[in-house]
């Protein structure tokens, strides 16, 4: 589509076009999402989606500059009737509803779809994470939210993945997240997941911290802690995966997150989503391309692209795949091809949401005194 409207590009008269931003230029080839839809341009930048979690509740529930809708939001959670009959499960209940009542108003900011994120405390329990997932919908349906504006976000454990298996078979659009690692992606898109995000600034972060790992298996000797080298694993894993689904899985689109710069976003131009945070976006709208520029004595021509296509559907079925990354993948050869790094931050991620969701409920809980 970005091609052919490239193609459409006529070269015009002097002074009638301004030079496009790596941000605009960038668009042409991926979908932008903002990390939070509280992000000051985010106005500008025509939301195409937004997530809803603990960690965004949280953050809305201390931050003053929170919208009053929000919070209001969340209050009514805490206050919804069905969370008071059963006092063992009130503070989860109160927790879906919440994350539904806000993620309603972000269905009425974006054109696209709002990812849900199920409770990471069921994280390996396949049975609590399709349960919690089915309420969320819900929710959902009775704010008037149709199930095909939905993403039910959940992580990409081996019991999370069975579990967007089975939603994805009932109708219902699964996002995997907290990838990190070949064989999650694999899983993932073998089982039909919709979207998969892998997080490439907290792999080059392992490796850092872990010198001596080899960070590309494929390409020349480079170790985890080298300063002086331009390899960045995470990058080169989203690629990976972006090839490996689009090649054989093209239903599921790859959403990157965790990026730390503009480079590492220009790099990956082309891949279905990237989720960039606010010093990102700012550093890329502020950079200049000759894209659409005329002064009067040059005017760019049509292929003239400051920001190159760096992956694409047809640079995909170019890529190789051994036999053994193109298997079915078994409970057995998820967990041994999760290695070191994927083992690591799996089990970080989880602890760190999960930290998140404690963190709320003392505030529900306190609340919901207050409401009495």
């Amino acid at each position: 589509m970005a091609q052919a409207a490239a193609k459409r590009m006529r070269i015009k008269p002097p002074s009638s076009s301004t030079a496009a931003t790596e941000l605009e230029a960038l668009s042409q080839w991926s979908t932008i999402i903002p990390d939070t839809v509280l992000m000051q341009k985010v106005e500008e930048l025509e939301l195409q989606a937004a997530t809803v979690s603990s960690t965004v509740l949280a953050g809305m529930m201390g931050n003053p500059r929170v919208a009053r809708e929000y919070q209001m939001a969340i209050e009514h959670g805490i206050q919804y009737d069905k969370c008071q009959i059963d006092a063992s499960s009130k503070l989860a209940c109160i927790l879906d509803k919440a994350l539904a009542n806000v993620g309603t108003i972000f269905a009425e900011q974006v054109e696209g779809r709002v990812s849900t994120e199920v409770d990471p405390r069921e994280a390996y329990d396949t049975d609590n994470m399709l349960s919690r997932a089915h309420t969320l919908i819900e929710n959902y349906k009775e704010n008037g939210v149709s199930i095909d504006r939905l993403l039910i976000r959940l992580p990409a454990t081996w019991q999370g993945i069975q579990a967007a298996k089975q939603l994805e078979s009932e109708g219902i659009a699964a996002h995997v997240t907290l990838i990190y690692s070949f064989v999650q992606a694999q899983a993932a898109a073998q089982a039909g997941v919709s979207v998969i995000q892998p997080n490439v600034g907290r792999i080059m972060d392992w490796y850092r911290k872990h010198p001596g790992y080899i960070k590309n298996q494929k390409g020349p000797r480079s170790d985890g802690g080298s300063l002086f080298d331009d390899d960045n694993p995470g990058v080169q894993l989203a690629e990976r995966i972006y090839n490996y689904c689009r090649k054989y899985h093209p239903k599921t689109k790859v959403m990157v997150a965790g990026l730390r710069n503009k480079a590492d976003a220009l790099a990956l131009a082309g891949v279905d989503y990237l989720v960039l945070n606010e010093r990102i976006v700012h550093s890329l709208d502020a950079a200049t391309t000759l894209q659409g520029y005329n002064d009067g004595f040059r005017a760019d021509k049509p292929g003239d692209d400051s920001v190159p296509q760096q992956l694409s559907a047809d640079s995909a079925q170019q890529a190789e795949f051994s036999s053994s990354e193109t298997v079915e993948i078994t409970r057995q050869l998820f967990e041994e091809g999760l290695g070191m790094a994927g083992l690591e931050l799996l089990d970080s991620g989880i602890k760190t949401l999960v930290e998140d969701v404690n963190r709320l409920e003392p505030i529900f809980g306190n609340l919901a005194i207050d409401s009495l």
